[in-house]
């Protein structure tokens, strides 16, 4: 449910102004101003624009609902305080305890009703179902296929490196060697996806501000595997080179650039050889899919790219394109939103909630990967004498916004940005490249720093276990 939150949250709340101008009409008003103003935006007192607007606040509610539906399975949401390492830490049953009675067992019952709490999910469920499927990707059609004003050269702009990666995700059987997210790697000329293997990454740090000891004249030349990865900041560096705090993820011998996220997983899952895991289309009404009937990732991209139905009208490889993201983007969310109907579904009474996994107190090392809502997340770790000893983090943000790397190569998003249109006014340029950046949803607040023109620490910070600073430290 989080990925479908952020994925209505991303186009409605972060990429939609991009297109509507909110300086004239009932909406020049906060939140939608200041904004930019340039000829080819939807007015926002229009009736695509009013509508838009509307659409923009039950978002919103979407989002609460979203929100509201994780919590009655996690106790509450965002941070859940009931899915931990190894599971869950509360059953679920057919019966409520009673929490008078003495002597009561309280492990050997949930908090909740399960039958009970899988009705209110689904009623919830179904709302937001209803929103992506007769709103949200409908108003990605409009917009996407929009002449006055003229979106429709997006469709060719943004293409970027090409090549995708996706870890793969949700198991959709009990062993879970069936993903509904596949797993592996695709580039734009493929027709097949290629394996993946984590002992492949790299990351070079050559135009960044971080450094890697000199006597591995190897590993600085080539990257270093997040196993062996160091995060070392130097700005005291005579490179010129370097320009960012993200490293740059690469992966194989050739250092290939890869783009993660919607778009990848959409792109990978659909020339997957194992298409044929589908889930239940309920309230999608037009682009040629029948209600109740299943569909895999593949059909329901044919249906909405293709004509039939009042579809884009694209072929499947304009997908790899700035507006081919955003419609990625909501296609991933009614996909997952309609596997949240499979899963909710499959929930029983009384299983098994946890697995205890003891520490080794010898040396151990663990690799974990997922897909978060904006794309491939991988975590490794290190543990000596039950303690964490290494901890390195490759995150989408990093993998998309990478910087040049050794080769001179640039990421996924400075790419898209070669060659592509961007105007001649200012508020032209900047609003056609938020346009162009927006799709690939970056969070790069781990990449901001502030540092004197020394390089030097100025505040340092203990974190007490409330979260909050305990103590700060001015440093001379």
């Amino acid at each position: 449910m989080d990925t479908v939150m952020s994925h209505i949250t991303h186009f409605y709340h972060l990429s939609a102004p991009d297109f509507i101008n909110f300086s004239t009409g009932l909406v020049n008003m906060s939140p939608w101003t200041p904004s930019y103003t340039t000829s080819d935006l939807i007015a926002g007192s229009s009736v695509l624009g009013q509508a838009l607007i509307v659409n923009y606040v039950t978002a919103l509610k979407m989002r609460r609902l979203a929100h509201t539906a994780s919590a009655l399975f996690s106790g509450r949401h965002p941070i859940q305080n009931a899915i931990i390492p190894g599971g869950v830490s509360t059953l679920t049953s057919t019966t409520y305890p009673n929490p008078y009675q003495v002597g009561t067992d309280y492990d050997a019952w949930g908090p909740f009703n399960l039958t009970e709490t899988k009705t209110k999910f689904t009623n919830i469920l179904n709302q937001i179902r209803d929103f992506i499927d007769n709103t949200y990707i409908p108003n990605v059609v409009t917009v996407a296929t929009s002449t006055t004003p003229n979106f429709v050269s997006f469709w060719t702009q943004g293409f970027g490196c090409g090549n995708f990666l996706s870890y793969g995700d949700f198991p959709m059987n009990a062993t879970g060697n069936v993903l509904l997210i596949k797993r592996g790697i695709a580039t734009s000329a493929s027709t097949s996806v290629g394996a993946f293997d984590q002992a492949n990454i790299v990351e070079h740090v050559g135009n960044s501000w971080y450094d890697y000891p000199a006597l591995d004249a190897v590993l600085k030349t080539n990257g270093r595997h997040p196993f062996d990865g160091v995060t070392v900041p130097n700005m005291k560096s005579s490179a010129d080179a370097q320009y960012s705090w993200l490293k740059a993820p690469r992966y194989g011998t050739a250092a290939q650039v890869l783009e993660v996220g919607p778009l990848a997983r959409m792109f990978v899952s659909y020339l997957s050889s194992d298409t044929g895991q589908t889930v239940t289309n309920t309230f999608m009404t037009n682009f040629g899919i029948s209600g109740g009937s299943p569909y895999s990732v593949r059909t329901l991209i044919n249906a909405v790219m293709g004509g039939t139905g009042g579809g884009l009208n694209r072929p499947v490889s304009d997908l790899i394109s700035t507006l081919g993201r955003h419609a990625a983007r909501a296609l991933e969310a009614k996909l997952l939103a309609d596997a949240c109907a499979v899963w909710n579904g499959a929930l029983v009474d009384n299983g098994q909630a946890f697995t205890y996994k003891k520490i080794s107190k010898m040396i151990s090392t663990g690799v974990g990967l997922c897909e978060a809502p904006r794309g491939a997340l991988g975590h490794w770790i290190k543990i000596e004498g039950r303690k964490v000893a290494k901890y390195q983090c490759v995150v989408p943000s990093t993998w998309n916004f990478s910087p040049k790397d050794n080769n001179g190569t640039s990421g996924p998003v400075e790419q898209s940005l070669v060659g592509s249109y961007i105007g001649t006014t200012d508020e032209e340029k900047v609003l056609n490249i938020l346009r162009l950046v927006h799709p690939f949803d970056c969070c790069i607040a781990c990449a901001v720093h502030v540092v004197g023109p020394d390089g030097k620490e100025k505040l340092k910070f203990a974190i007490g276990p409330d979260g909050r600073p305990a103590n700060i430290e001015k440093v001379e």
